[in-house]
């Protein structure tokens, strides 16, 4: 049960019943002499029934006879029955006097709701003359639960054309009031359905879903209530079928919907709407029952929806649900679990409509229907250029996975926040993610680099290297195994994302990001290179002046760059190389880092393309074969050593048993 504390303020002109109300809700029962001011009254959640259920979704409204029945029955019957998890756990009553201004204000601006209360013409007149604009003066944005006293004094023939004539010019006037209602304290009549609806007016609010005004559902609530709709239209046919709005009532009411309830329902839409309900309950005919609960005044009902699915008072979703707690240490990287996988596959396989592999702009559209829109990160880094795509550009569940990849490693909270729009079971949108153990660092001969990783399968690969050195035509060799020859100077950042097989057979992604004019920040930038994992030095081995920038580079930020793993690559090595006009050459310049020679690949070379791709992953996952300045261990050294003498020995020893085998031939030819 939700912990909610009301503070339900009584105000009106003296003698309009405001103390005579409070005493016959607590006593039952009409007291004739009573003090001028209550003290304030404290009522218990559990002085209800705890069991209270909600309406279920049908279009009947049952009325009760309320004779005999005691006070905790006829709340629960009053209007419309309460959620019990949205009860409020106390309840404070203030009781005031109008003569009384400094204590007024001040138990008004501590209010909650306000439960104002009119007797006769001359305090209505005062709710429009005088109690209002005081209201607005102060500040005060309450609900307002307007009570006509008294109403034992007027003809039951009267009563229904009062209500006409009072209540609706004042609600059409006075956005604040969130119900009328007539009452007596005397004959005891409504006066528990006063209070209940001043409860109401901060439980289940009618004025975010409902302009009275107009008679329609406000814009807001109709988009709630359409992603509601979305989101339970499991086959995406347009309709709930039975099935599926008995799922609905389940997960709202805690109760199966009846065959019975479903006709009731299309029977209902479907004399509103003239349309034949064989097909289930179209979104029109969803967003029109709500309109029916609405105009009855069962906003209990829509709450019921709307609270099942995590949204607000405002009609906003809670930040609770969109940004769950997620415990993440700095040195850590989130990634997709297995959980998170099966649901971004299901979603493609449900929106590939034409079932061709991929999902075009009309499936990628209706998809993100339920969702603020794309994601912000998407635009910027110009998806579904980002990923693989089939021929017509549409982007394949292989692409759509490494996607939500890259999202995940660059901004989890986002991939949080659409696992949440998308349905993702429940409030548990943390199980679809995986945080990886913290990056740590080890020191061998005052030297730091970074301990193997074992529990990751995504890595973040800078490409750095001089213009025009290939860097582009690598990330589209990366993408689409071709490359174009025509030059365009990469500016903005540009990221893409793959999985690719290691040797094995198993699988990771690999994130390559070519810096653009960013570069000098982003390699300044600590917290962006903590996030690298593995560095591409590339140059161009056609021109004599490309690797000058990669030593440059280097020297300038020696501090940042020494200690994460790199591979440096001789690109467009299908043409003929040349000789660096450089202080060293790449050759020597990598060994004396303790490093291999550079890669000398080419675009058009796909397999060497892929073995280099390998090797990246390999250094980011074993850090110490490729960080810079990191001398091999002594072991590892003794161990080269000790294999070549062995392969030296054994190879003396195959020459010597050869020597002796033709000796021994010989000697025996001799005798012969």
């Amino acid at each position: 049960m939700s912990q909610i504390n009301l503070r339900v303020v009584v105000c009106g002109d003296d003698s309009v019943g405001k103390s005579s109300l409070i005493a016959a809700l607590i006593k039952e029962s009409f007291i004739p002499t009573i003090q001028d001011v209550l003290p304030p009254i404290t009522i218990s959640g559990d002085d209800y029934d705890s069991s209270f259920q909600e309406y279920p979704i049908d279009t009947k409204i049952v009325k009760k006879s309320r004779r005999n029945s005691s006070k905790k029955e006829r709340f629960n019957e009053s209007s419309t029955k309460v959620v019990s998890k949205y009860i409020p756990n106390k309840t404070v009553i203030i009781d005031t006097n109008a003569s009384d201004k400094p204590n007024l204000q001040k138990e008004l601006k501590r209010a909650d709701v306000i439960w104002l209360v009119y007797s006769d013409h001359y305090t209505y007149e005062r709710i429009s003359l005088h109690w209002m604009p005081m209201f607005r003066s102060m500040g005060v944005n309450l609900p307002i639960v307007l009570c006509a006293n008294k109403s034992d004094l007027i003809e039951k023939s009267d009563l229904k054309t009062q209500n006409s004539d009072e209540f609706i010019p004042l609600i059409k006037e006075f956005k604040e009031i969130e119900a009328c209602i007539r009452s007596s304290a005397k004959t005891n009549h409504n006066v528990v359905e006063a209070f209940y609806l001043c409860q109401r007016s901060i439980t289940h609010p009618i004025s975010p879903i409902f302009d009275s005004k107009e008679g329609n559902l406000k814009p807001a609530a109709i988009s709630a209530l359409k992603r509601v709709f979305f989101l339970c239209d499991k086959d995406q046919d347009g309709y709930l079928n039975f099935q599926e709005l008995s799922d609905l009532h389940k997960k709202c009411f805690n109760k199966e919907a009846t065959e019975e309830e479903y006709k009731n329902i299309l029977n209902a839409i479907d004399k509103k709407l003239y349309s034949d309900g064989d097909n289930g309950v179209s979104e029109d005919g969803f967003i029109l029952l709500n309109k029916m609960y609405a105009e009855a005044g069962r906003h209990e009902t829509i709450w019921g929806i709307l609270r099942a699915f995590h949204y607000t008072n405002s009609l906003s979703l809670s930040d609770k649900f969109l940004f769950p707690k997620l415990d993440v240490n700095p040195n850590s990287s989130i990634e997709l679990s297995p959980a998170g996988y099966r649901f971004f596959v299901d979603l493609f396989i449900k929106f590939d409509k034409d079932n061709d592999g991929g999902l075009n702009e009309e499936e990628l559209n209706n998809l993100f229907r339920p969702t603020p829109g794309m994601p912000k990160i998407w635009q910027e880094s110009q998806f579904p250029s980002t990923v693989v795509c089939n021929e017509e550009g549409y982007v394949t569940l292989q692409g759509w996975l490494a996607q939500w990849n890259l999202t995940t490693f660059l901004d989890y909270k986002s991939t949080l926040v659409y696992l949440a729009y998308l349905g993702f079971d429940e409030d548990m949108s943390v199980k679809a993610l995986k945080v990886t153990k913290p990056r740590k660092s080890r020191q061998r001969q005052g030297k730091f680099y970074r301990q193997n990783v074992n529990d990751r399968n995504v890595f973040n690969c800078f490409v750095l290297g001089a213009p025009q050195s290939g860097k582009s035509s690598l990330l589209e060799s990366f993408l689409h195994g071709s490359y174009s020859e025509s030059y365009s100077p990469t500016i903005q950042p540009r990221l893409c994302i793959k999985d690719i097989e290691l040797r094995g057979g198993k699988q990771c992604y690999l994130i390559l990001e070519e810096l653009g004019e960013l570069e000098p920040a982003i390699l300044e930038n600590k917290m962006r290179l903590d996030q690298c994992d593995v560095i591409c030095y590339c140059y161009d081995s056609s021109d004599p002046e490309s690797f000058q920038y990669l030593v440059e580079l280097r020297e300038k930020y020696a501090t940042l760059l020494n200690t994460i793993p790199c591979v440096f690559v001789a690109l467009k090595a299908d043409l003929d190389k040349q000789q660096q006009r450089s202080d060293v050459q790449p050759e020597n310049y990598t060994r004396d880092l303790y490093l291999s020679p550079p890669v000398h690949i080419s675009s058009a070379w796909s397999s060497s393309v892929h073995e280099l791709f390998i090797q990246l992953v390999d250094a980011a996952k074993f850090p110490s074969s490729a960080t810079p300045g990191l001398e091999k261990e002594p072991e590892t050294a003794d161990y080269e050593n000790f294999k070549h003498i062995f392969m030296a020995g054994g190879a003396i020893t195959v020459m010597t048993l050869a020597c002796m085998w033709i000796w021994r031939s010989s000697i025996q030819s001799s005798k012969v």
